[in-house]
């Protein structure tokens, strides 16, 4: 299931000028990565082993570690954890190991993101992304306290931003590619069907059976999960506090689009 757009307008004139510029950030690190790494579809080498290391949340080394002891199959070597390793738990949201993942991250973040933005606000919504995202990162960390491998991504942020999603705008409908075999065709699914299926069927399902944490397809599924989790606490503190944007248009307490 690829999501293409939401059917979810802005209000007249409102423009969401920080999920663009967290889209141009992290499309602008992606490019110092190539030009680091000398490579663009997938970062492998030795520089991009440098690099993650220097920025990417590594578990031990966020947990109190000052030298990992890693082997990779080339034979055992120790590294040094850089002097503050909390700030990865920051620099890791605008890391991503390669085309594909970055690609993917920026479409549901540019799908989804703007309206979050519009309902938070500019600063808190920013402030409150960043917060998912080192969120998430705590969550995997918890899951796996003496791993060496570091995680990038800015996906922890942007479950965060699907959890809100799900909470606020689950009547909106998602314009989706539906892949099934040698079925394809274009649905219209409403965001309280698709984001469940997306957290079970891509997250949920993968952790428990592919084995927990970061499964043989290096995904750090407990950071998806747990930004998402986060997410949808505060989407439901936003709905909470804002109840009286919800409780007019109808009977029952809710406008048609929510």
């Amino acid at each position: 299931m690829l999501p293409l757009r939401d059917e979810n307008p802005h209000p007249p004139g409102f423009k969401p000028t920080v999920t663009y510029a967290l889209i141009i950030i992290n499309v602008i690190v992606f490019f110092i990565e190539v030009a680091y790494t000398g490579q663009f579809f997938e970062f492998t080498n030795q520089s991009t082993f440098s690099l993650f290391y220097n920025w990417g949340a590594v578990p031990n080394c966020v947990t109190g570690a000052s030298v990992l002891n890693i082997d990779f199959g080339s034979g055992p070597q120790s590294i040094s954890c850089p002097p503050e390793p909390y700030f990865s738990l920051l620099s890791s949201i605008f890391l991503h190991g390669g085309l594909m993942h970055l690609g993917g991250n920026m479409l549901f973040l540019w799908i989804f993101g703007d309206n979050i933005e519009q309902k938070f606000g500019k600063m808190k919504y920013l402030g409150i992304y960043l917060m998912w995202g080192v969120a998430a990162g705590l969550i995997h960390i918890a899951g796996d306290t003496s791993s060496v491998i570091p995680a990038v991504g800015a996906s922890g942020a942007i479950s965060g931003v699907l959890g809100a999603y799900l909470v606020i705008f689950p009547r909106a409908r998602i314009q989706t590619f539906l892949m099934m075999g040698f079925i394809w065709r274009m649905m219209h699914i409403k965001a309280k069907w698709f984001l469940p299926f997306w957290l079970i069927f891509q997250n949920l399902l993968p952790y428990f059976i592919g084995g927990f944490g970061i499964a043989g397809d290096s995904v750090a599924y407990l950071a998806h999960i747990g930004g998402f989790v986060v997410g949808l606490a505060t989407g439901y503190l936003y709905k909470k506090t804002h109840s009286s944007e919800f409780m007019y248009g109808t009977r029952y307490g809710y406008r048609p689009d929510y």
